[in-house]
């Protein structure tokens, strides 16, 4: 299907302004976006939406910026910051989000990549902004990204003085958008390297919008925004694909899971956003939950769970909706339709978990560089070991597949990026000149057309008898062991040539001391440790099974969407002798 004249037949938009200005026109009074805030819910409708996001761009316009240039955002999910983003598009900038995870000299050093002209920024991180070393690259203006706004010294502008500015170029016409102009430059997490600057057109971004509502069913939807809206999943599929849909945001409070839960059931939300991690942890305070319940509570969930399991064999899996609504009520995720995971590889017994207790999780696949989704794993026939088909209008190849089918992924669509901004040789090494986006993972497609993923091509362990082992099969093994927290998988040299499977494992202290292991000695905790690596290497070809493991105590370094940062682990910690086995 071509979407772009699809688009144009049914009159869809095609750039940022024009999604607004249509959900605008079709949803004028349906609430929009809501912060939770001490003194009460804020929430503003479509039509102020536009009326308020108009007012900022034509005060940015005020200010003498032209179209094409460049403005950051640095600050946590807020009605503001998605305003601002909505608001450079009308204004013809282009967005710059900026991870507020990120060291003070890392925001700095992307702030200066990018040339910006002016920065969006929280009062918490204006220091960020005003303390920059002698001589270096600086925004022109700065502007709190707060409400209500509050006085914070001559050098920062308040959004009321950048909107109050709006009301002198009121008559004036806004800049003319093509679908063809950068909306914003995404810089890459950077989990192998220096992150890079991904060009998004207003149409690579829309169309990916486009493609997923009519892969996913979505209608008066109530999405609570949790992930950080700077990364291009949360975004895109929380973010512009609601207001796309006309449906309703609520920002979350806090990540902590108590607040999430408290948001969850306050909103009455249908859909949320997540990483593999945070449906992990809820998938363990669910678990941890109904083994402190009382006894006859306890048997009574372990009977209908043995039921579901079995209807489940049967070919009825649905009937958890039905024997666990209660628990679901009780846990505030009775109105919930489905969650979305993204970002990393989601272990297949957490959506069968979820699954079991009436909750589905959608899993998708895609890249910063597409804007970013490009596969979804259907509802009414997902696949968990998959992430699902290509979205309408994508295609994708494999290439150079080996005798099991597996090779490179390649993909090909609308919303496939422009490019890396000033780096046209790091360009050309990822995207052809058919368009094709060479993505660096491995994996196949089945015969019913599901992508399957089986790692990261810089990751795959090669052995000494040329059989590759992808890391990310067995850490997601590894990792269902109630006693480990995480692990990494990496393929050790040997004097023969090639590689040996090698592991560095993370306990979970917090699960051990509440077995009441409280203070183990090195030797025991190997040996508990040592006792789950055997149990997975049953599991495993002989050729991928591990041959040795690391025990660290601390969390392994990580992006803002918990990516290991592979390539910042200490390599010393690797060269330490392993524990005996």
């Amino acid at each position: 299907m071509e979407l772009l004249e699809e688009a144009r037949k049914r009159g869809l938009p095609l750039t940022i302004p024009q999604m607004v200005e249509r959900s605008a026109g079709l949803y004028s009074g349906r609430p929009a976006l809501t912060a939770r805030e001490k003194d009460g819910d804020r929430t503003i409708s479509y039509k102020e939406l536009l009326e308020e996001v108009e007012a900022i761009a034509r005060g940015l316009l005020s200010l003498g910026l032209k179209k094409g240039d460049r403005v950051a955002i640095l600050g946590p999910n807020s009605p503001e910051w998605a305003k601002v983003y909505l608001a450079c598009g009308f204004a013809g900038c282009i967005n710059v989000p900026i991870d507020s995870l990120l060291s003070d000299n890392e925001k700095q050093q992307l702030i200066a990549k990018a040339d910006v002209k002016a920065a969006f920024v929280a009062p918490r991180f204006l220091d960020v902004m005003q303390d920059l070393p002698r001589g270096f690259p600086s925004p022109k203006f700065i502007i709190s990204l707060e409400w209500p706004s509050v006085d914070r010294g001559p050098d920062v502008m308040s959004m009321d003085e950048l909107m109050a500015r709006a009301g002198e170029l009121k008559r004036q016409e806004l800049p003319r958008v093509s679908r063809e102009d950068i909306a914003a430059i995404i810089f890459t997490s950077g989990t192998t390297g220096v992150p890079k600057g991904v060009m998004l057109t207003h149409w690579n971004i829309v169309s990916d919008c486009m493609a997923c509502s009519m892969a996913v069913d979505i209608g008066q939807e109530r999405f609570l925004s949790v992930l950080p809206m700077h990364h291009t999943f949360e975004c895109t599929a929380g973010f512009l694909l609601p207001i796309y849909c006309g449906c309703h945001i609520t920002y979350a409070r806090s990540l902590k899971s108590r607040y999430i839960m408290e948001d969850l059931r306050s909103c009455r939300a249908t859909v949320m956003l997540g990483v593999p991690l945070l449906f992990q942890k809820m998938k363990e305070g669910i678990e941890r939950a109904v083994e402190k319940a009382p006894t006859a509570r306890r048997l009574m969930f372990k009977t209908l769970w043995k039921m579901v399991i079995a209807a489940e064999r049967a070919g009825n899996p649905h009937l958890g909706k039905v024997l666990f609504r209660s628990l679901r009520k009780k846990a505030g995720l009775d109105t919930i339709r489905y969650f979305v995971s993204g970002g990393a590889a989601l272990p297949s017994f957490i959506p069968t978990f979820f699954r079991r207790l009436g909750l589905d999780i959608i899993q998708g696949y895609g890249l910063t560089e597409s804007s970013p989704v490009l596969t979804i794993n259907p509802l009414d026939k997902p696949k968990n070991e998959s992430v699902g088909p290509p979205l309408p209008g994508t295609e994708v190849k494999v290439v150079n597949a080996d005798s099991q089918g597996v090779g490179e992924l390649a993909f090909r669509g609308p919303m496939i990026m422009k490019g890396y901004v000033n780096d046209p040789e790091a360009t050309r090494q990822v995207l052809d000149e058919e368009g094709w986006l060479y993505t660096g993972d491995l994996g196949l497609v089945d015969e019913e057309g599901y992508v399957h993923i089986c790692g990261r091509a810089k990751n795959v362990i090669v052995t000494s008898a040329g059989k590759n082992v992808y890391p990310e099969e067995i850490e997601a093994l590894l990792n269902r062991s109630d006693i480990i927290l995480e692990s990494m998988v990496y393929g050790k040299q040997v004097e023969s040539g090639g590689e040996e499977v090698w592991a560095v494992i993370v306990p979970d202290f917090e699960v051990l001391a509440q077995r009441g292991k409280k203070a183990l000695d090195d030797k025991v905790l190997a040996t508990m440790v040592d006792r789950e690596v055997r149990e997975v290497n049953r599991l495993l070809a002989p050729y991928k099974r591990i041959k040795s493991f690391h025990i660290i105590n601390e969390e392994l370094p990580k992006t803002s969407t918990k990516k290991i940062k592979r390539h910042l682990f200490n390599l010393q910690i690797l060269n330490k002798k392993p524990p005996k086995r």
